[in-house]
């Protein structure tokens, strides 16, 4: 009867806990992961196609012409002018074949570091995080034309977080290491890019009553494609709207019992200009977006004696923004400092999922050869 008595508390205590803090941490899980595809990829991708235009090939000339072709003497041929035939047309020499330059293959190769602080504040929970983010991109130039161009970017990285919460429920720490690919294709204006995301959430309490219990682990898979054209306008002036969309898996601790997927797209744009300061090429860079989750599935739940089954819901509307300066050293190396920010909208259903507001910043370090 005691042992009974004592495993309802702490049953109790695991539904309090998780449904106080899993949906923030959940949401600010996903936004980790859309840091580290919109901020370090896409600032990799820039980057890349920026180095492709000052590298970019003279256009192929199509018809190799001579001085002294018939067209040139059109004007000022004495026997055109008496309504006689040109004499140089009979000469087999006149024309060249039309030739065009085959595309020439040329790699680029990039390192980057990248570190970025963060808050989350959701109702009376606050979780603080430090992510450390390595990457290492491969580029060739020339797939079908001249300056097109495929990009492999590799990226690992972990987040440390901790969750504080209002008592009785108790603080606890994530530990989340992460890894990415992603495939890039760039052809003037147009790029499209495809990442793969898997991550590992490990949680541990801190402060915690002795009945207390730590959120489960668990991993999470994600894949994401976006699609996007730059227009360049004067005074370096370019413009870059964007859509994509993402699919997320959640699972048990290293990808053992699937228990939710969602379903998100989203849009908006990058806008960035160029400019020179004490002789250094500055970059700076805003963007906005706008993501909806336009379906979720939840699998499993908290089921125990007298406790309800709990089906969190998702925040299903949500936008995202940054402000980046990225400057470029030498033509090799270059930095960035960006502020960020996201927040969701809070759904009030069976299960009771609260407003999320994530800000923090970034910087980075690349350089490539």
């Amino acid at each position: 009867m005691i042992f009974n008595k004592y495993s309802k508390a702490l049953l109790a205590t695991a539904a309090l806990l998780a449904i106080t803090s899993q949906p923030a941490a959940a949401q600010y899980s996903g936004d980790v992961q859309q840091q580290i595809i919109s901020n370090t990829i896409q600032s990799i991708l820039q980057n890349v196609r920026d180095q492709i235009q000052r590298r970019r090939l003279v256009a192929p000339p199509g018809r190799l012409q001579f001085s002294g072709e018939e067209g040139e003497f059109n004007s000022r041929d004495p026997f055109a002018a008496n309504g006689m035939g040109n004499p140089f047309g009979a000469l087999a020499y006149a024309k060249a074949p039309a030739m065009a330059v085959a595309p020439v293959a040329q790699w680029l190769y990039g390192a980057n570091l990248v570190t970025s602080v963060d808050k989350a504040v959701s109702l009376n929970t606050e979780i603080h995080t430090w992510t450390v983010t390595g990457a290492f991109d491969v580029t060739k130039i020339g797939i079908f034309t001249a300056t097109d161009a495929l990009t492999f970017i590799g990226t690992g990285s972990h987040t440390w977080s901790r969750t504080y919460n209002v008592a009785p429920v108790p603080w606890f720490d994530g530990s989340i290491p992460s890894t990415s690919g992603t495939l890039s294709y760039l052809n003037g204006g147009f790029s499209a890019d495809f990442t793969v995301l898997a991550m590992w959430t490990r949680n541990s309490l801190v402060n915690a009553p002795a009945l207390a219990v730590a959120p489960p682990d668990s991993s999470t898979a994600s894949y994401t494609g976006n699609a996007q054209y730059r227009f360049d306008f004067p005074y370096s002036v370019w413009f870059e709207p964007t859509a994509g969309v993402t699919y997320t898996e959640v699972f048990t601790a290293n990808f053992g019992t699937k228990i939710a997927d969602t379903t998100e797209v989203h849009g908006g744009g990058r806008v960035g200009t160029e400019m020179k300061w004490m002789g250094f090429t500055v970059q700076p860079t805003l963007s906005g977006q706008v993501y909806k989750i336009v379906d979720a599935n939840i699998v499993g739940g908290l089921v125990g004696p007298n406790i309800p089954f709990v089906a969190p819901t998702f925040a299903n509307l949500g936008g995202r923004g940054s402000a980046k300066i990225t400057v470029l050293w030498t033509p090799n190396f270059s930095s960035y400092l960006e502020g960020h920010g996201s927040g969701t909208a809070g759904t009030q259903t069976v299960g009771f999922n609260p407003a999320t507001q994530i800000y923090g910043v970034q910087a980075g370090l690349r350089y490539t050869w």
